[in-house]
């Protein structure tokens, strides 16, 4: 969500790169541009929630989200428009009238074009480990415990997806390319097994696996691919974040344990 809430600081401004100099024409439509835009900000920005100006920023509307959305808007009507600076209230101070955050979105930059794409499906493994552990839940006085499989994804010199580090800590396609970018080394699944029960409605849910949690380990890279020394590793996950990638979701459905495959016995249920 934007921060602050109320009385929003944020500052726009619009970058226009052309390979020749523009014409009478297109200086004209620039300058006309220009002066629209600033209208249109006073009239439908200034002092307005951003997160209802359009469903793509219901949800989440940080700097680089406004930006995309901003370029979207004006890419047809601002002759060589190349990018959109948008500069608002750090994360970490968002009261603070002198810590100011600038994010700058570029198409070329975007997940769906940029170099190292984010929803990336040009990846290939260089092998898998599985591995069972024991997970307890529940109050101390009626504690149950299950058996839940680690599938941890390797992947091949050359082909590792990659991401950006997000402070909420997320594996998501949905991150500012100004962002320090990351490789991803694996990719570890947590699958649980949930046996055949009947809910509140009455209605009998068969067995199945899903995949509880995706843990992401990643080293920080340049924006050449390569591995900053020394490594400095960090963990992303995907449980109940948005946008996760279309690789990372197509791993844990080709990893989910089949139907048919049921969980080994606890060991501490077996010697109970």
């Amino acid at each position: 969500m934007c921060h602050p809430p109320h009385q929003h600081r944020w500052t726009v401004r619009l970058e226009i790169v052309a390979a020749d100099n523009l014409t009478a024409d297109e200086s004209v439509t620039v300058h006309t541009a220009f002066a629209e835009f600033d209208a249109w900000i006073d009239a439908y920005l200034h002092l307005h929630n951003l997160n209802t100006l359009d469903d793509t920023l219901t949800q989440d509307c940080g700097t680089w989200q406004l930006g995309k959305w901003i370029f979207n808007t004006w890419a047809s009507r601002v002759p060589h428009l190349a990018a959109v600076h948008v500069q608002g209230p750090t994360r970490d101070h968002p009261s603070d009238r002198y810590e100011r955050l600038v994010v700058t979105y570029r198409p070329e930059d975007d997940p769906s074009y940029g170099r190292f794409r984010l929803d990336n499906d040009n990846v290939q493994t260089a092998g898998v480990d599985v591995s069972w552990e024991e997970s307890w839940s529940g109050p101390d006085e009626a504690r149950t415990v299950e058996m839940v499989k680690h599938v941890t994804v390797r992947f091949a010199e050359g082909h590792h997806p990659y991401t950006r580090w997000r402070p909420a800590n997320i594996l998501s396609q949905y991150t500012a390319p100004d962002d320090q970018l990351l490789r991803v080394e694996s990719l570890t699944t947590e699958y649980r097994y949930a046996a055949e029960h009947t809910v509140a409605t009455g209605t009998r849910l068969p067995a199945e696996w899903w995949a509880y949690s995706t843990h992401a380990t990643n080293v920080h890279a340049d924006e050449s691919g390569q591995v900053i020394e020394p490594h400095r590793e960090q963990t992303l996950y995907t449980l109940g974040s948005q946008g996760i990638p279309a690789w990372a979701q197509s791993l844990q459905r080709t990893y989910l344990p089949a139907p048919g495959e049921m969980p080994p016995q606890p060991p501490s249920a077996a010697r109970s």
